[in-house]
């Protein structure tokens, strides 16, 4: 940072932590794509096989957040010189050699060991996957404390995102993730998220008035983390928000037999014109509406939205009203932009109270509760397809497999955001309330940098 005194962020500390959006755009992007499709689609697995390794994806996907947070914070800052970037740097690359093996069948035909390289790889990836972004997500709230400065810093990392993904998403949308040119793609695809962890490792400085906080023991941090009635309520609305997330983009197979012909073309239009003009306009809302008010609103307008075109469909049999259904999902989900500014609040409220902060365990503490969501959301959407008659691998599905997928893509979003919005009417930190913490943070940074 060009000057360590203001919540100002240089463009070129903006843009080098920006650039930790290409790996984490590419690889988390195309893994929660394809791989239910790799599995459960191309190499058949056994529907009960693949419900119980989304069960013990679930359990080591929820343990190994919260411990590695902690991991981070407790670093010790003068043997490896930071608690974040050390992360970024040395497993940066490792958890792109994790990607890769995701993608390598250990056998076609074997269940047994489809199941375990299904296992062991997912988790894998995921255990490394969960070092290395919960640093650098860490990263952006120490740097500072304003609250558009990290709405902005987070436009322009969906921005440089969408930059490698949406290219990426087109080219391999359709394509079967079994094939060589797909494996070609992953291996390059590794070699480029590498680059651009080293990138970022470079490019990012954390701030030294951070580096003399006090470091909590593991249980005292998780049940301080925990008292925070924000935190808790964030916990809420994220784990509902995970549940949709994680049957959004990684059932497109499904969906793409109820979208008719150009269902791809259709889908990749909706998605990407209509999260990232939503994105805007919410950044544009923010100073006058606040987070909460925008969540509220248009978390409202979704559930409207999807629920009428389901009925209008079932009533019509026009494929317009899905089509229609999805762009409400899609439009009014901008304000997925602040689930990690609206986290980053409960983080200051913390330092505020403790005079410490813990971005690491926070991030570690709410992924305990939303990874679960991750698992969660494909095993509820198996048991759908499977229910109303889903073939694996086919192309033609009866009649009844066509309704639960329109289920899947209208109905089962609409109640779980339709949750989600409980917890978000219910949150504190807005208003005065809010402007008062701000200011008392500001204090307490001053009162750090004159120490330092």
């Amino acid at each position: 940072m060009e000057n360590t005194n203001s919540n100002k962020l240089s463009t070129r500390t903006k843009l080098g932590y920006a650039l930790g959006a290409i790996p984490n755009g590419l690889l988390v992007y195309m893994f929660d794509l394809k791989y239910i499709e790799f599995f459960f689609n191309d190499l058949r697995l056994l529907p009960l096989y693949f419900i119980v390794g989304q069960i013990i994806y679930l359990f080591i996907n929820a343990i190994n957040d919260p411990l590695l947070g902690h991991l981070s914070d407790k670093t010790n800052r003068e043997k490896w010189g930071s608690r974040r970037i050390i992360y970024i740097k040395y497993f940066g690359p490792v958890w792109a050699l994790a990607f890769i093996l995701v993608w390598f069948p250990w056998s076609l035909d074997n269940q047994i060991i489809i199941f375990i390289h299904y296992c062991v790889t997912i988790c894998l990836f995921d255990t490394l996957f969960t070092l290395v972004v919960t640093v650098w997500l860490a990263l952006l709230p120490e740097m500072t404390s304003d609250t558009d400065e990290r709405s902005k810093t987070q436009f322009l990392v969906l921005v440089i995102g969408a930059t490698a993904v949406l290219p990426m998403f087109l080219i391999i949308g359709e394509m079967k993730p079994i094939s060589s040119t797909f494996k070609i793609l992953i291996i390059i695809v590794a070699i480029i998220s590498t680059i651009m962890q080293l990138i970022v490792a470079k490019m990012c400085k954390e701030r030294p008035e951070f580096q003399k906080d006090e470091v909590f023991p593991l249980w005292k941090s998780l049940k301080e983390c925990i008292k925070l009635k924000s935190f808790k309520l964030y916990l809420g609305w994220i784990f509902f928000a995970t549940l949709y997330g994680s049957i959004n983009l990684s059932y497109l197979f499904a969906y793409l037999l109820i979208l008719g012909e150009s269902g791809f073309i259709i889908f990749f239009l909706l998605y990407v014109f209509g999260y990232y003009t939503s994105y805007a306009i919410c950044l544009k809302l923010r100073p006058k509406w606040g987070i909460r008010k925008i969540l509220l609103r248009f978390g409202v307008l979704r559930v409207i939205g999807a629920t009428a075109c389901f009925f209008l469909w079932f009533s019509t049999a026009l494929t317009f009203f899905i089509i229609l259904g999805y762009a409400c999902l899609v439009f009014f989900g901008g304000y997925s932009i602040f689930t990690f500014p609206l986290l980053y609040l409960s983080i200051d409220e913390d330092e505020v109270i403790h005079g410490t902060r813990r971005d690491g365990m926070f991030q570690g503490l709410q992924a305990l509760f939303n990874k679960p969501a991750t698992s969660i959301g494909p095993i509820i959407a198996t048991i759908i397809l499977i229910s109303y008659g889903y073939v694996q691998g086919s192309e033609n599905q009866p009649d009844s497999a066509l309704f639960g997928i329109t289920l899947l893509f209208l109905i089962f979003p609409a109640v779980v955001i339709g949750l989600s919005l409980i917890f978000i009417y219910f949150y504190p930190l807005h208003g005065e309330l809010l402007t008062e913490m701000q200011g008392k943070l500001e204090e307490i940074h001053k009162k750090k940098r004159d120490l330092l």
